[in-house]
């Protein structure tokens, strides 16, 4: 896990990957954007007191308010940004690490979508349950890593395993190695929480599971073309 991580920072000024992480900080921005656009756009059309001086106060707050929650459920923007981003960063790393890898193969469109759709609403259904701990910040604070921790872990784990393997096979790889999964979840975890640092997480993210990945072997023991085969000197 220690050698996917520093590899992961290696790279993180290549070109290639760099274009990603522009993409992928202006998706997430502009998702944060448009939500307080949206937000504000309603409620200055509703008029909710009915008062001129006041309705503009409203508005405001309101669209001040959603943001901040929206910024409680960063972790679900991320993830979903992450789904979109998969390829191109698979691409580059696969390209400056493992080049001798075969292509991957021709996952469907349906079985990527049902990953991304998937574990998107459930950390949106597990960060509603855990907002109410809150109240309780001691709990919050440790319900609030380990639940995402959990599920993020096993989102970009399925993503980056189906560019390589069936996802049958795929789940059976995460519950052999889950105790990891679980580990690299709360890293990715804690590096979508972090200030400006979280707008690249998918990127990063991503391309840490990729080698993470990559030193896993098939249930049978015997190490398929996996991004674990790297040349020796990497």
């Amino acid at each position: 896990m220690i050698r996917a991580l520093f590899r992961t920072l290696a790279q993180a000024l290549d070109p290639a990957l760099l274009r990603v992480m522009v993409r992928s900080f202006v998706l997430t921005l502009l998702s944060f954007v448009a939500l307080g656009v949206l937000v504000s756009f309603g409620l200055d059309r509703l008029h909710p007191t009915g008062n001129p001086w006041l309705d503009p106060l409203v508005t405001v707050a309101g669209a001040l308010g959603v943001v901040a929650l929206a910024w409680y459920f960063f972790l679900v923007v991320v993830a979903a940004v992450a789904g979109m981003l998969v390829e191109p960063v698979a691409r580059a790393v696969e390209r400056r690490w493992y080049p001798q890898l075969p292509p991957p193969r021709d996952a469907s469109l349906w079985e990527e979508t049902a990953i991304a759709l998937r574990f998107t609403a459930l950390l949106i259904v597990v960060n509603v349950a855990v907002l109410p701990l809150w109240l309780l910040p001691p709990v919050g604070a440790v319900a609030y890593p380990l639940a995402n921790g959990f599920l993020l872990g096993r989102q970009y784990f399925d993503q980056v395993a189906v560019r390589r393997m069936p996802s049958d096979q795929a789940r059976l790889l995460r519950l052999r190695y889950k105790g990891r999964i679980f580990c690299a979840g709360l890293i990715i975890a804690f590096i979508s929480l972090l200030p400006v640092v979280n707008l690249f997480a998918p990127v990063l993210a991503t391309a840490f599971m990729l080698h993470l990945f990559g030193g896993f072997s098939p249930a049978g023991g015997t190490r398929g073309p996996q991004p674990g085969a790297s040349r020796a000197n990497s």
